[in-house]
């Protein structure tokens, strides 16, 4: 099998990517939009269970703690990718997640899930968006926007499967047979990773292009910034305040649409549809914003990006007041559209603008930021909502987060000739 895969790092990356584009598909489908729709039943178990109502705080205070989870150990994950290589950590990570499910279908009250959580982010930090994005910014140096918003495609696309997988299997059996068949899946994609993954260009034995290949390593894997001098960049500090507000506006909007949708008395198919939306619409938005930024400009996708999510929450917030449900409907297309496509660029920049000697540190630091942002959008989202009855107040806050995030991303200081040249 070995013999017939390429030995021209140009051509093998393709592969890589492919590989990398299925592995984030699974870990964030399962760990994120997938968990979504369990939601009713889990908190119709536990109330027969404990005899008292869940609030939607606690049992979103999961998300968060997944999220959390992800801050306090990406740093880590980050510095380990940059020693180890991402192989052994991505294997790792799926034993690891296929426990999780394991574990969930037999957790009997939120503490056990709360636990279990901690270590879903911890899969989030190995097995997920930071190593896969260090792993491909190692392989493509040409079109590396390109292949970023490809691989970042595989979130939206996990996201938007697996709660129409989910719920048509929770029509078969109930939420733990759904969790103890889900357990097996992560286990299906480790023979791929050994036999495919390599940490590097340079781990791909040479062939006949060896030319080639040397150019490509040269170009790929000099310059860039330490650690230390990232954190001294204004740069690091905008982007980071941009990936927090961003990062707590779609995760408490997809950490709420499908009860908001329950709510409104969509029955749970046309519920997950709502967060598959939102999901297909980041689809578009990172499949083609990479490649839209190298061409037409960094900074112009971005903002636009940015611009697009702010008017798809307005749209939301004005179907809560006029409860008109075309405005639910073009809010959440134009919401998930616009943040595939800064999700991508805020990857890309990251890259681009402080270079690879040091990316899995520098992306653990900014990780800690975004995702704490992340983890607390759907808790303090379920927290208004316990509040005040309602998501109007909740919902406008995000308005009002997409807006300073729009300031910051304004302010980001980025030329995109210089950053071809240091490639």
């Amino acid at each position: 099998m070995v013999n017939v895969l390429p030995t021209n790092p140009l051509t093998y990356r393709w592969i890589i990517l492919a590989v990398s584009f299925l592995l984030i598909t699974v870990t964030n489908g399962l760990t994120l939009g997938g968990l979504y729709v369990f939601e009713e039943e889990i908190m119709n178990s536990l109330s027969q269970m404990t005899g008292e109502d869940v609030l939607r705080a606690d049992l979103k205070l999961r998300d968060a703690i997944t999220l959390w989870s992800t801050a306090v150990f990406g740093f880590f994950a980050g510095v380990a990718a940059d020693k180890i290589g991402v192989r052994k950590l991505m294997v790792s990570g799926l034993l690891i997640l296929s426990a999780c499910f394991w574990q969930y279908s037999q957790a009997e009250s939120l503490n056990q899930m709360y636990i279990i959580h901690v270590f879903m982010g911890f899969v989030l930090c190995i097995s997920g968006m930071l190593v896969n994005v260090i792993l491909i910014s190692r392989w493509f140096n040409n079109q590396r926007g390109l292949a970023i918003g490809i691989l970042l495609a595989g979130t939206s696309t996990g996201n938007g499967l697996f709660p129409q997988l989910n719920t048509w299997l929770l029509s078969l059996g109930d939420w733990r047979e759904v969790m103890t068949w889900l357990s097996l899946v992560p286990l299906f994609l480790i023979p791929f990773l050994l036999l495919v993954v390599k940490n590097g260009p340079e781990d791909l034995q040479k062939a006949e292009n060896e030319v080639s290949n040397k150019s490509f390593d040269a170009s790929n894997q000099k310059g860039g910034f330490t650690l230390q001098q990232a954190l001294k960049s204004k740069n690091f500090w905008l982007l980071s305040l941009m990936a927090f507000c961003t990062f707590y506006a779609i995760l408490a909007m997809t950490g709420h649409v499908f009860l908001l949708l329950r709510e409104e008395n969509y029955v749970p198919q046309v519920a997950a549809t709502g967060v598959s939306l939102i999901f297909f619409g980041g689809f578009i938005g990172k499949i083609t914003s990479g490649e839209l930024a190298e061409k037409y400009g960094r900074k112009v996708i971005l903002l636009t990006g940015v611009g697009v999510m702010f008017i798809g929450s307005i749209f939301i917030v004005l179907a809560l007041v006029y409860k008109n449900p075309i405005f639910v409907w073009i809010g959440l297309a134009l919401y998930g559209t616009g943040w595939g496509g800064l999700y991508t660029l805020i990857q890309l920049l990251t890259a681009d603008l402080f270079g690879l000697i040091s990316l899995g540190k520098i992306m653990g630091v900014i990780n800690i930021l975004d995702t704490f942002g992340g983890g607390l959008g759907p808790f303090f989202t379920g927290y208004l909502y316990d509040q005040t009855q309602g998501y109007l107040i909740p919902f406008t806050l995000i308005s009002i987060l997409l807006v300073i995030a729009f300031i910051s991303s304004s302010m980001l200081k980025i030329d995109d000739k210089e950053i071809q040249e240091n490639r």
